[in-house]
């Protein structure tokens, strides 16, 4: 039978390495279109799709060092590495912002009607890659909501960032072509790259916003507090004392150590019974949570105290 965590794992391999092989595809056929084509939004659009591949190469990346390191319990880095991974999206949406707009005002300044045969190329391109887009982005939303992962959270925005961009390309593009006898329509190229670009600065400061927030370590929410009072209460009876509650959370995970003292008398097959049941209920209710239960004694807690 196949561990849960493993294969979370495997869903965030394949949904990455799906949207690797597509987008290295649609950087191919965009620098086609670009150089067919005498297009500032294409241009734009190439430049984006390929900083988003190199991206997905980071997360890809981090993926393959977070499965390595899995193997060797090393928990408590993983999670930032995730979020690292997701601010390396924002920092190349960034970037790729910044080519965009320099790109569109220098063809403001400088306009022209669009023409080439790469356009029919972008279009299809748009086309094909706005249905290919929406629905990977649907497929890393549902793993992102299974796994609470940060990682597959940006991936899922930056493909929803594309999709709704190849909507808006398309309808530029066809604009463009469509309008060429208006004087004013040659404005129609340089301003939709400068749209793109808004979009992308969005995406950018919510993934820097999300990453950077959990770089942080921090305590849980009340509602994650309460549910492990919950718990410890339903199990009331079954134990002596309850020494203590360490909680905190790094990126993704929650990590909850509780420390319980039990009757000497009680059977050690009856302690197990317990702390089986307390991880369990804690673990399923609280998502992405580590919940260790250490056993002490009233003489190892007296000793401490004094």
């Amino acid at each position: 039978m196949t561990h849960p965590r493993h294969s979370g794992e495997a869903s965030k391999m394949d949904a990455i390495q799906t949207a690797m092989f597509t987008g290295l595809l649609d950087t191919c056929v965009c620098l086609v279109a670009m150089l067919a084509a005498r297009s500032t939004l294409l241009m734009a659009d190439f430049l984006k799709t390929f900083l988003e591949f190199l991206a997905v190469g980071f997360s890809f990346m981090a993926m393959r060092r977070i499965a390595k390191g899995s193997r060797h319990q090393f928990n408590y880095g993983l999670g930032k590495m995730e979020n690292l991974a997701g601010l390396l999206v924002g920092l190349l949406m960034t970037l790729c912002l910044i080519l965009i707009v320099g790109n569109s005002i220098h063809n403001l300044l400088h306009p022209g009607h669009v023409a080439g045969i790469g356009l029919w190329i972008g279009i299809g391109d748009q086309i094909v890659y706005m249905i290919v887009n929406g629905t990977l982005c649907n497929r890393s939303y549902r793993a992102a909501t299974r796994e609470h992962s940060p990682l597959l959270v940006s991936q899922a925005r930056l493909l929803l960032t594309r999709t709704i961009g190849n909507a808006f390309i398309l309808l530029s593009l066809v604009l463009s072509m469509t309008l060429q006898k208006y004087h004013w329509a040659q404005f129609i190229d340089p301003i939709s790259s400068l749209v793109v670009a808004g979009s992308i600065l969005m995406a950018a400061m919510g993934i820097f916003s999300t990453s950077i927030s959990d770089l942080l370590d921090r305590t849980l929410e009340e509602t994650d507090q309460f549910t492990i009072l919950r718990e410890l209460t339903r199990h009331f009876d079954d134990y002596e004392f309850l020494h203590g509650i360490r909680s905190r959370r790094s990126g993704s995970n929650v990590y909850i150590d509780i420390l319980l003292e039990f009757d000497p008398e009680k059977r050690v097959a009856d302690v197990q019974n317990v702390i089986d049941h307390l991880r369990c209920n804690i673990e399923s209710n609280i998502p992405g949570s580590r919940v260790t239960i250490g056993l002490t004694t009233g003489a190892v807690s007296d000793n401490k105290a004094t």
